[in-house]
């Protein structure tokens, strides 16, 4: 059974419930503005299908957006250190231990003890992880044609521009609160 492309309650899923209105009628949240709401709505939906897309182009060939992160970071550095993938991919080390031993058990990656410093894991894909890296590498050029490539020129530079302003609130935003 196919899934529909907005969840399974809908597009109004996203808000919980038909309640809240059409697909781009935002829910009124005291406090802000409805211009701020409507573009609230638009960007969650878009991260919304953003992710449905990726997820289901993904794992047609065996793979998720996690892993695909994963396998080009493994890809470009190969023989990292497991201290240093779980540095540049933001992510605990637990979590990387995770994600990396389920990879080992099917045999995409291989993990030695560095014999400089036996304090340090390191990692490098096997043929099988380069073959899904490749794989995962045609689905990420079929997601971003799909996307952002879809866009016309003028288009995607007003788009990276918005977001980099929007990114440049959030840091500013996530500063403070560190202070």
């Amino acid at each position: 059974m196919r899934m529909h492309p907005h969840g399974p309650g809908g597009p109004d899923h996203i808000f919980g419930g038909p309640d809240h209105g059409p697909l781009h009628e935002p829910p009124n949240i005291p406090g802000i503005d409805p211009s701020s709401q409507s573009v609230l709505s638009a960007f969650r939906m878009a991260t919304h299908l953003n992710r449905q897309l990726f997820m289901r182009l993904a794992s047609d060939k065996g793979g998720h957006p996690g892993r695909t992160v994963l396998l080009t970071m493994l890809a470009k550095h190969d023989g990292i250190s497991q201290r240093d993938l779980a540095e540049k991919m933001h992510l605990a080390r637990p979590t990387i231990t995770i994600m990396l031993q389920k990879m080992e058990h099917e045999g995409l990656i291989e993990r030695w003890d560095d014999p400089d410093d036996q304090r340090l894991t390191r990692i490098r894909l096997t043929e099988a992880g380069r073959a899904q890296s490749r794989d995962m590498g045609d689905v990420y050029a079929r997601y971003v044609n799909a996307t952002i490539g879809a866009m016309t020129e003028p288009d995607r530079a007003e788009f990276a521009r918005l977001l980099g302003l929007l990114n440049d609130n959030i840091a500013a935003t996530l500063k403070e609160l560190d202070a």
